[in-house]
């Protein structure tokens, strides 16, 4: 069992127990860790498999555009976009809008893992990590977490809640 695994199954003190911030962080802990367990017998990490799926539905981006969408450190970026290159997985390519910049795309490699053996194994990972609810529940759970993070209208952060 690996720190992180420890950390995720490790009780919670009581004033923490109903939190819904330290709950959903611990969920994405939880989430992360079966990803890249998922994904590991690839040769892959979690992060390798975000910037995959970023390119496919969205298309060539710079590192930078990657990096700033998907909160990932510019710094680690750079190792991420080496190592898929690396693999044979992305190629760098001039930007035809900037020709300084250099567009990240997929490989024709790339493609074909990821639609015919990452996405299945997403597809898994995220069963996995929902199995605890009823398929009912997995789609009002899916609704309330997009509203979360999209439906915001007019609120203002800090809120009704716990934090």
């Amino acid at each position: 069992m690996s720190a992180d695994s420890a950390s995720t199954d490790a009780p919670l003190p009581d004033f923490l127990a109903g939190s819904p911030s330290v709950l959903l962080s611990k969920a994405n802990d939880l989430f992360n860790q079966i990803l890249e367990s998922a994904v590991e017998p690839f040769g892959l990490r979690s992060k390798d498999f975000i910037v995959l799926t970023a390119i496919e539905s969205i298309g060539p981006q710079s590192q930078q555009q990657l990096a700033r969408s998907h909160g990932i450190d510019r710094t680690t970026m750079v190792s991420v976009v080496d190592g898929l290159e690396r693999a044979g997985l992305v190629q760098r390519a001039r930007n035809p809008d900037d020709r300084r910049k250099y567009a990240i795309a997929l490989t024709t490699e790339g493609q074909a893992l990821l639609r015919h053996k990452l996405g299945p194994a997403m597809l898994n990972a995220l069963d996995t990590f929902l199995a605890p609810f009823a398929p009912e529940e997995r789609e009002l759970f899916s609704k309330f977490l997009w509203r979360l993070v999209h439906d915001r209208g007019a609120e203002q952060p800090g809120g009704a809640g716990t934090a």
